[in-house]
């Protein structure tokens, strides 16, 4: 059956908290999807900037057969050697944007198991673009060959999801895109029974910016009790400003979109009015962050703190970077490894730690310390076991195949490899994607992950054991950059 796609395709309707959804059936393989059921809606009266609601509930079966629109998209980058907006493909151009983003689709085995573990799907862009059908990212795959259930959702994104107004306007605008993530995430544990999933085995998992995404959910009190496992693929907690930095940030927003003077139109203007403010940023610095906001109420401290007091309990969690994480960036654009350090934002003595290196501190800052930070953290609370894992295979289809090591974003190719339909990938990469795959499952059905009969020592503060993803995996002991006090003392 190849894929497991082909054949006869039946209507199939589950009933949700809002009403009944028709999503499709595959026979005689079993799998069924829904797509773009809402899981909630941008209030219809002030909705820009305003925190998300439940969906109107309805009263006939809802189709639920195609993909939701996604948030507004908005290129990340400034390519001031060729004078360009760089997008890097993120969308998908088939489905349509749009403010009222909120949105999910479920994939399942078979919608008449029950209790099979649920995975929720976490998309990178930069958190600017994506969505959870974007091109050459199905993390569906994993529900048809590894027996669990599958959602990936759409939220809002770039200025939509991430604008802080609330000092400038007086109004609750903090941290949109993460509370739409949240109420997602009620969803599921409200409606996932009826797909065949288990509500109390929930794992998050997601790479680069869906991992960031993660990361602030892990420090966010109204997160408690949604998830039970989280893996964080190139991410971690860092992803967060102070209120002031986030109400300076608004500020040159509305500057650039022509606002400063009336700063509450930019709740009317046309989209294309705060497409354009945002192009002009990028301009300005090359490349633009949108972070989540230390605000006191929806985040109320950093949550690598939050994590240190006690917050996200008794959650397991699977933190894995790639081999090179930096080498990504200039082979995206020239210059772009520059591009990626100046925006960074990093303090001006630990900038000044890696000169023009600007690989090395992209590594080393940006990956390597946000992962041990979290790891460390989470170890030292007591409470929940970690895993860590360095992916160290460079897929041969890859379009940067001739790279030494693996790169950023690389681990995908892997992670969401259908192994039932691998199509031009190797013997090497399917050995591979069965590692990272078999080891992700492991872990959301709550057991040790193992790897090619190695299995995964949990990570302390003491040992600091890691996983290397490769061909022929094996247990190594972490190295990590220096932290600050270390790397004075040697100065």
């Amino acid at each position: 059956m190849g894929n497991g796609l082909e054949g006869q395709k039946v209507p199939v309707v589950r009933t949700t908290a809002a009403g009944k959804v028709g999503g499709v059936q595959h026979r005689p393989s079993g799998f069924a999807l829904w797509r773009g059921i809402p899981y909630g809606t941008v209030p219809p009266d002030g909705g820009r900037f305003a925190g998300p609601v439940r969906p109107e509930p309805w009263d006939r079966v809802r189709p639920a057969l195609r993909h939701g629109s996604m948030s507004w998209q908005l290129p990340p980058v400034h390519d001031r050697a060729s004078g360009t907006l760089r997008d890097f493909g993120f969308a998908h151009a088939a489905v349509p944007e749009h403010e009222d983003c909120l949105n999910l689709s479920v994939y399942t085995p078979d919608p008449g198991r029950a209790r099979l573990p649920v995975l929720v799907w976490f998309h990178p862009g930069m958190q600017v673009a994506g969505s959870g059908s974007m091109p050459g990212r199905h993390p569906e795959v994993l529900s048809r060959n590894h027996g669990v259930v599958v959602v990936t959702m759409n939220f809002r994104l770039g200025c939509w999801g991430h604008l802080f107004l609330d000092d400038l306007v007086g109004r609750d605008t903090a941290n949109l895109r993460l509370r739409d993530q949240l109420l997602s995430l009620a969803w599921v544990k409200e409606n996932i029974a009826a797909f065949g999933g288990d509500d109390t085995d929930v794992t998050l998992f997601g790479e680069s910016a869906g991992a960031h995404n993660i990361g602030s959910l892990l420090g966010c009190r109204a997160a408690d009790g949604l998830f039970e496992r989280a893996a964080l693929y190139s991410g971690g907690c860092e992803n967060v400003v102070s209120r002031d930095a986030a109400t300076g940030f608004a500020r040159e927003f509305l500057e650039c979109a022509g606002l400063v003077d009336d700063p509450a139109r930019v709740f009317s203007v046309p989209n294309v009015h705060l497409k354009v403010a945002h192009e002009r940023l990028l301009r300005r610095h090359e490349i633009v962050h949108y972070r989540d906001v230390v605000d006191g109420v929806h985040l109320s401290r950093p949550p690598i703190e939050a994590i240190g007091a006690g917050a996200a309990g008794r959650v397991d969690l699977l933190v894995s970077n790639t081999a090179n994480e930096a080498g990504l960036w200039d082979r995206l654009m020239p210059g772009g490894a520059r591009v990626m350090a100046r925006g960074a934002g990093a303090g001006a003595a630990r900038t000044a730690r890696y000169g023009t290196d600007h690989e090395r501190f992209i590594n080393a800052e940006l990956f390597l310390r946000p992962s041990h930070d979290l790891l460390r953290t989470k170890a030292a609370s007591g409470s929940g076991r970690c895993w860590y894992q360095v992916y160290d295979h460079v897929p041969s289809n890859h379009s940067f195949a001739d790279a030494d090591r693996a790169l950023h974003g690389m681990d995908l190719a892997s992670l969401l490899l259908d192994l039932s339909a691998p199509g031009a990938a190797s013997e090497a990469d399917v050995t591979v994607a069965r590692h990272v795959q078999g080891a992700l499952v492991d872990f959301a059905r709550g057991r040790c992950p193992s790897t090619g009969g190695v299995p995964w020592p949990v990570y302390d503060g003491a040992a600091e054991k890691l996983v290397r993803i490769c061909r022929e995996p094996r247990v190594e002991t972490a190295e990590w950059p220096l932290d600050d006090d270390h790397a004075a003392a040697g100065r």
